[in-house]
């Protein structure tokens, strides 16, 4: 084939790009979209925004090709922000707001478990969290659930169901597992699960593999052969990995992503389903930080100020004493996932710049990130450190990368790594798949400073976590 669209949906953003078949971009549109936070633990999407920006840039870079062009293309992969899920009636038309995957709501049901969550752990892949699919499945099944003439399930479901088979209701295997309900031995929805969340499985989207046909866009004819959650595509955006590295995804959230050995992974960590096809199924260890870009976005909101992002690489060169921040932004993911601490400055000062604090919560970024590198170079070595996602354009956040971790990183031409991914996969995972132009290499360099303050911030964090009160 000789170009392939890909349609990523990101918490932020709609993007579609189309590439050519050596994985070159050849056009790309975005859409920008809201998140909503009315009450604390909620963060909402308006399903209908969400779909009509898919649509919209899906159109948009279908135009920006020739006539000539718009005929060759011949596949689409689709990638979604994971565990975002909503409900929506047999027609297409949502009910309910997509609940984002930062939203905890859940959080009730999930305490209620916790007797049960090394079952649900074994059976899932996943720790008991109310950042997965299931426990907001379950509220909103009780909120909207009053009828049959209702779908439940995650929004790349919502999506496809909407765009390319208005037939049938499907989903892939790698957003079906954030759902927290799906058995990853057997790659369906597990009973023992769906009675312990109460959540009808009748209502849920079957569950396919991430390689499939999964039907024509509408209006265009083009075939969907692939559907991913947006950190596994990304793992896939150079093509296939080298076993020995670990890609970190800096986007509203961060993702650590490697080659998950044969033996299980450390129970602080995810097992995550990377790709999967009608014969075969490969698996990641995933680790997570809920607060990357969204934590940025909490310290804009708390202290106005100017651009923060536009500011933020001069003042990482600047800023040589910040403070400690502990970045509990959307709750503290691995290996900890812990949700009782608030975000917080220490030493907290009215006298600390609007500079010092946005640095604090950068480094705090890797901070997290390096913490999660500890336990996966227990599972296997990792000896170099791949970087995408919107934060990674910050080159002095990954020089702090390197530096901490010891490690080199190297940072992907274009920040467009899932879009990348599911293309690749989307085209057949071809062997000729382009390497991103404009690569750069962050060689590790001594910061004893930085080490300190990474210390004292594992000793304040765990010092918090020890004298936070139980709920």
């Amino acid at each position: 084939m000789d170009y392939i669209l890909a349609i990523d949906q990101g918490t932020h953003a709609s993007r579609a790009l189309v590439f050519d078949h050596r994985g070159r971009t050849v056009t790309s549109q975005l859409l920008d979209v809201d998140l909503t936070r009315r009450r604390p633990g909620y963060a909402e999407q308006d399903a209908g925004q969400i779909l009509d920006s898919v649509r919209q840039v899906t159109a948009q870079a279908l135009q920006a090709l020739s006539p000539a062009q718009r005929r060759a293309v011949g596949a689409c992969g689709l990638t979604t922000q994971r565990s975002t899920v909503l409900a929506w009636r047999r027609d297409g038309t949502p009910l309910s707001p997509a609940l984002s995957w930062q939203d905890t709501r859940g959080a009730v049901q999930v305490d209620d478990l916790k007797p049960r969550a090394d079952s649900i752990r074994r059976i899932s892949g996943l720790p008991l969290s109310a950042h997965y699919g299931a426990s907001k499945l379950h509220w909103l099944n009780h909120a909207y659930g009053g009828g049959d003439d209702l779908w439940l399930g995650p929004l790349a479901a919502f999506l496809l169901h909407n765009l390319a088979d208005r037939e049938r209701c499907r989903v892939d295997h790698s957003n079906a597992q954030r759902m927290q309900l799906l058995d990853i031995h057997t790659r369906d929805w597990s009973p023992a699960l769906l009675g312990w969340f109460a959540v009808p499985g009748d209502r849920l989207p079957g569950c396919t593999p991430v390689i499939s046909d999964y039907g024509q866009l509408a209006g265009c004819g083009i075939p969907v052969t692939a559907v991913c959650g947006d950190q596994n595509a990304a793992w896939f955006g150079n093509g296939t990995a080298q076993e020995d590295t670990a890609l970190i995804n800096l986007g509203s959230g961060a993702f650590i992503l490697a080659m998950q050995a044969q033996r299980a992974v450390a129970p602080e960590l995810l097992t995550s389903i990377a790709v999967s096809d009608a014969h075969d199924c490969r698996f990641l260890a995933e680790a997570t930080v809920n607060g990357a870009g969204s934590a940025l976005q909490w310290l804009q909101q708390h202290y106005a100020g100017g651009d923060i992002h536009a500011h933020l690489p001069a003042w990482l060169d600047e800023e040589t004493s910040p403070p400690l921040f502990i970045n509990s932004v959307g709750g503290l993911g691995s290996p900890w996932w812990e949700n009782r601490l608030e975000p917080a400055f220490h030493p907290e000062r009215a006298t600390h710049t609007l500079a010092a604090r946005a640095v604090a919560v950068a480094e705090s970024i890797v901070f997290l990130l390096k913490a999660n590198l500890e336990l996966l170079q227990r599972q296997g070595p990792v000896k170099c450190l791949r970087v995408s996602g919107g934060l990674s354009r910050i080159g002095q956040l990954c020089q702090k990368l390197a530096d901490l971790a010891g490690l080199p990183v190297t940072r992907c031409g274009d920040s467009e790594a899932s879009a990348r991914g599911v293309a690749w996969l989307a085209a057949g995972r071809p062997g000729h798949w382009a390497t991103t132009d404009g690569a750069q290499h962050f060689q590790p360099q001594p910061d004893s400073p930085l080490h300190d303050r990474y210390r004292r911030f594992r000793e304040h964090l765990q010092l918090q976590l020890e004298t936070c009160p139980h709920e």
